[in-house]
């Protein structure tokens, strides 16, 4: 069993329609080889030499990553450039990249409803920024609950990804929750303003915390890694369900934390 490119394509735009992606993004078809056939898919979270030999090694036809390995416009391939290096391998081998990024972000089963729902969120809305346009998600916990316990169901809920930082009082209550995955905190005061009391996100900058804290917002920084490692299974799971057995879908087993360890 297989299915063609655009076969993939489309199914690809019915799970994170294409034209719901930032302006900024580069998602959708990035190198395409040209095969007439795809049977296998390995699905990632980003593009490493590591993931690179783990997709040659299980013979895939078809990478689909969620963080882009193209981002802006390319002058030179070069193999003394690691990015140059896997265009090269990739495309001498003949696999093809698709990313799926905020697309799948943004998309209604996508990376911020996975994390709203592995929180137990009830009456999930979409977190909104002044343009209107759906940035993340805010819902209710099961239950009020003090910071500290939101915290540790947050690392239970993320298979503990190391290195939680949180600006609050640990023992405030918490009721309503913003999140959105990756590197948002600048939409913090969008989760104020639609009434959480804590706010989740990854790669929080210096001043994005601060402020918080000074207008009285809980703000929890579980690292880009750390809230965006779920797309693996989530596309995974999705694309199997979608392609009625005509695709084998393996996940990457590459460990694409750029840290090591935390001191």
């Amino acid at each position: 069993m297989s299915m063609t490119m655009k076969q993939i394509e489309a199914l690809l735009d019915e799970i994170a329609p294409l034209d719901a992606q930032e302006a900024w993004d580069n998602s959708g078809v990035q190198i395409d080889v040209g095969r007439p056939h795809i049977q296998k898919v390995l699905v990632c979270l980003e593009i490493t030499r590591d993931v690179v030999s783990e997709a040659i090694e299980n013979d895939v036809d078809l990478i689909v990553t969620h963080h882009p390995l193209l981002f802006h416009g390319v002058k030179k391939i070069d193999r003394s450039n690691p990015v140059g290096e896997y265009l090269l391998e990739l495309i001498f081998t003949g696999i093809s990249v698709y990313s799926s990024h905020t697309s799948f972000d943004i998309a209604q089963g996508g990376n911020n409803d996975d994390l709203a729902e592995r929180l137990g969120l009830r009456e999930i809305e979409e977190l909104t920024g002044d343009s209107g346009d759906a940035l993340g998600r805010t819902g209710y916990l099961i239950r009020p609950m003090a910071l500290k316990e939101l915290v540790f169901l947050l690392d239970e809920a993320l298979d503990h990804p190391g290195g939680i930082k949180v600006a609050g009082d640990p023992q405030t209550m918490i009721e309503k929750v913003g999140l959105c995955t990756g590197a948002a905190g600048e939409f913090y005061q969008a989760a104020m303003e639609q009434g959480c009391q804590a706010y989740i996100s990854g790669d929080v900058k210096h001043h994005e915390a601060q402020l918080a804290r000074e207008s009285g917002l809980c703000l929890i920084d579980a690292g880009h890694f750390g809230t965006e490692q779920i797309f693996v299974e989530n596309m995974a799971n999705q694309l199997r369900e979608k392609c009625g057995g005509q695709l084998t879908v393996i996940e990457s087993r590459v460990n694409v934390n750029p840290y090591d360890f935390i001191v």
